[in-house]
Order: C-alpha cells, then structure tokens, then sequence
C-alpha cells in the first residue's frame, strides 16, 4: 500500500504531465476530458502544498502566557 505522500507525487507526476502535453493550449481536450489550464495550475499549487506539508517541517503559530 502506498503512503500518502507517494500518492501525492504520483498525482503531481500526472497533473505536471498534462501541463506538458497541453503546452500552448491552455483548454484542451483528452480523451473526451476537458481540461482547463487554469485547473491543473491550481491543482498542482494544493498538491505542492500537500507534499510540502507531508515533507517539511512543521511551522506552528503558538501564543505565549505570562
């Protein structure tokens, strides 16, 4: 079974893809499937966030008490 951060790669790998077959078209269709740029752009922003989350360090906003 995979874990999810590999899951995420993987879907990163395939939405990165799509971009590079879709270069210069920004709406295309594959497969019946249209795809819009603009989507697999947001797409990979939440999946860089997803990876970075599961990857990195945690940052945590915390407030002290006197």
């Amino acid at each position: 079974m995979s874990s999810d951060l590999e899951l995420l790669i993987t879907a990163r790998s395939t939405v990165l893809a799509a971009l590079a077959a879709g270069a210069g078209r920004p709406d295309y269709t594959i497969d019946g499937q249209s795809v819009s740029y603009g989507s697999l752009v947001d797409r990979l922003a939440r999946l860089n966030g997803a990876i970075a989350a599961l990857e990195g360090p945690v940052e945590l906003d915390t407030e002290g008490t006197t």
